[in-house]
């Protein structure tokens, strides 16, 4: 009786980066949403700035299941993240999960396969939620199909609910480490030019809204950045962008041409006659 040989399949490898600093409270929840994908090789490098809460007794706890992880100040989370991606052993794929943020049940596996299958696909990204501190969720994130104009247009990609090729991310060196609220919305359109951007009609991930989020806190400054990377992708700001500006932070910055300010102010008037 002659006996089959055994077949090995390798498991797609992902590095996953986790930026922290003082965010204990949501780590653990992170960190445990990596460690229980299934069907996947793992590795993860948590890049903690030198955090005074209890972090560090959580990293401890599960140091088994990080690859690499060290505790000190750093040049911020994009530095961080670009980093945590060198340190880890070479994989197939690459990303990174905010300390606050989580993946759901299979969502890294999900998006693995659907990048196994289109290898046209530099990234992907999928529907994801809106969770309140409690890790509850409160929404949906607004995602919709990709199109160079829906990119333009809008923040349609949630970036706890993407998948990199690690080819594609190296291509691009990364992020860029010297942006501090827009890196991923820059790095999406620099992954574009290695290849399609794949949407998935999956829920993989939560993004987590709270009070300490630097989005929420860094609003004027968030859209700044972003309007300067317009300009560098695209030659402008869609005005869907400058409406936004004026709807969220009701704020016309001084830095702005005169001729924006003047149509932001007068989109302003209106909107807070009609609101």
């Amino acid at each position: 009786m002659v006996q089959e040989e055994s077949v090995t399949t390798l498991l797609p490898s992902i590095s996953v980066v986790v930026p922290n600093l003082n965010q204990g409270q949501f780590l653990e929840e992170a960190l445990l949403s990596i460690i229980n994908q299934s069907d996947l090789d793992i590795r993860i490098a948590v890049m903690d700035a030198g955090s005074t809460d209890n972090s560090l007794a959580i990293i401890k706890k599960y140091e088994q299941h990080i690859s690499f992880w060290r505790s000190h100040p750093d040049n911020g989370q994009a530095a961080a993240i670009n980093e945590g991606v060198q340190k880890l052993p070479p994989s197939d794929y690459v990303c990174w999960l905010n300390a606050d943020d989580t993946y759901l049940a299979s969502g890294l596996t999900k998006m693995a396969e659907y990048l196994e299958l289109n290898k046209h696909c530099s990234v992907v990204y999928t529907q994801a939620y809106i969770t309140d501190s409690t890790n509850q969720i409160v929404n949906e994130y607004p995602t919709i199909d990709f199109s160079i104009s829906n990119l333009s247009n809008y923040c349609i990609i949630c970036q706890p609910a993407t998948l990199i090729r690690s080819n594609a991310w190296g291509n691009v060196n990364g992020i860029d480490a010297s942006l501090h609220m827009c890196m991923d919305y820059d790095l999406w359109w620099r992954l574009l030019r290695q290849g399609k951007i794949g949407y998935l009609h999956e829920f993989t991930a939560s993004s987590r809204d709270h009070e300490g989020t630097k989005t929420r806190n860094n609003k004027e400054r968030h859209y700044i950045e972003a309007f300067k990377l317009l300009k560098k992708h695209i030659g402008y700001v869609p005005w869907s962008w400058c409406m936004s500006m004026v709807i969220e932070t009701k704020i016309i910055n001084r830095d702005l041409t005169s001729k924006i300010r003047i149509r932001l102010r007068a989109a302003y008037e209106y909107l807070r006659n009609k609101l």
